[in-house]
This record gives structure tokens, sequence and C-alpha cells, in this order.
């Protein structure tokens, strides 16, 4: 059983020492996010964590597809993919879980009006929403640095930066659940 474990691990390394130059939100960084959800899960995480990774894997596979597409058929087409891939990978995950949060909006109005009451909202669909703006910040904190660079500064860039704003997304949401 060790042999086996570590052939595996010399097999998986090899692939990563000889893998050619990838760029931000592919396959790899899409399997990365969906990997951290499901580990989420594993170790009894918040709902809203693991909310976290589902709405990053969907803006993650959203780009990763939309920039697949080489013709630009429709206008807006890079954007549409990826709402239509975040709002079909969370809807759905939705009813797994139906435990919600309270989210005060208590700034101007009478009571009851629009600015001034109390929202409800589904943990996965909170969760999903910073975790999509935490992959869309990645994406585009790595494409900033390669222009103004001219190259990446580390291989793998766009998935570091990715699960490090995830990573402390989680963490975020992690202690302000624990409070």
């Amino acid at each position: 059983m060790t042999k086996k474990i570590i052939l595996f691990l010399v097999f998986a390394s090899l692939l990563f020492a000889y893998a050619p130059e990838v760029h931000a939100h592919c396959p790899l960084c899409t399997a990365a996010v969906g990997t951290a959800a499901i580990s989420a899960k594993y170790y009894g995480m918040d709902t809203s964590i693991i909310g976290l990774f589902i709405g990053a894997f969907g803006i993650s596979t959203g780009l990763w597809i939309g920039r697949k597409i080489k013709k630009q058929y429709i206008k807006f087409q890079l954007p549409i993919v990826v709402l239509l891939s975040f709002v079909l990978t969370v809807i759905p995950l939705m009813s797994v879980d139906n435990s919600t949060i309270y989210a005060p909006v208590l700034l101007l109005g009478p009571a009851g009006s629009v600015l001034n009451k109390v929202y409800w909202i589904n943990k996965i669909l909170f969760g999903s929403i910073i975790g999509g703006a935490a992959s869309l910040l990645g994406f585009w904190l790595h494409t900033y640095i390669k222009k103004v660079r001219g190259s990446v500064l580390f291989p793998y860039q766009g998935i570091a930066i990715t699960l490090t704003l995830l990573g402390a997304g989680t963490l975020a949401l992690y202690f302000g659940f624990k409070v």
C-alpha cells in the first residue's frame, strides 16, 4: 500500500514538473476549487464556507469555458457565460441545505422599507456570492499583473492568487460565524 502511494506521488510530481504553461482559470484551477469545496464539507465546515467554494467553482468554470470559445457570437459573451455558469452551479445546490443567515439593512426610511429591513439569505447563496467575487478578483489581479509585468511573477500565479483570496474569505466566514 505504501509503495502505491509513493508511486502515485512520484507520478503526480512528474506531471507537475513537465506540465506546460497554464493560464488563469483553467481546468487545474477549477479542479482545485472543486476539491476545496469537497474538503470543506468533509471537515464539517459551515454551509456558507462550502457555498464560497461552490460560487468560486461556478465562476472559474464559466471563465474557463468562456475563454475557450474563441469566436464571439454575441455581445458580452464572456460575462454571459460566466453568469450562466455561476447561476446554473449555485441555484441547484441551494436546496441541499436550507439554513439561512440574516442581513439587517438599517439605513434609511421607515421600518419595513427597502433600506430599513432585515433580509434572510440562504447560506450557500451568501457564500457563493463572496466566493464568486473572490474568484473574479483573483482572475483580474492575475491578468493585471501579467499585463503590467509582461509575464507572471511565478508559475501557477493565477491559482495561487485565487486560492489565497478564497482562503481569506474562508477565514472571514469561519470567524464571522463563530462570534
